[in-house]
């Protein structure tokens, strides 16, 4: 994990040089994420915004859903995608998926209830 802007500009460079590419996505890490259980999870959340005749229109479906890791949330541990990463290619690999939710998914109701 980088620390300094020096250090995040040579990774870019190494990796840059080694694949060819030359995009790089450089987010911040959050280091005491809000948990679910003790695991990982992100919000899926659908939204349209439209435009008629110079007219701003936003719409928002009210459900969503939390997709959550298959593993307890281990910061020593930044290899891990199954702790790190929610996303089903990854987390349909783990021998837990499925264990704590169906699919590794809560409904909103869900997350309330859990928040509650």
């Amino acid at each position: 994990m980088a620390q300094s802007l020096a250090e995040i500009k040579g990774l870019i460079r190494n990796f840059s040089s080694a694949t060819g590419n030359r995009t790089s996505i450089v987010q911040k890490y959050l280091e005491r994420p809000l948990l679910v259980s003790g695991r990982k999870f992100d919000i899926r959340a659908y939204a349209m915004l439209t435009s008629v005749n110079g007219v701003l229109k936003g719409y928002m479906y009210r459900d969503c859903y939390f997709r959550t890791s298959s593993k307890q949330f281990d910061l020593s541990n930044l290899q891990s995608r199954l702790i790190h990463l929610t996303n089903d290619a990854i987390q349909m690999n783990s021998e837990d998926y499925g264990k704590f939710e169906s699919a590794n998914k809560l409904s909103i109701n869900d997350f309330q209830r859990y928040l509650d």
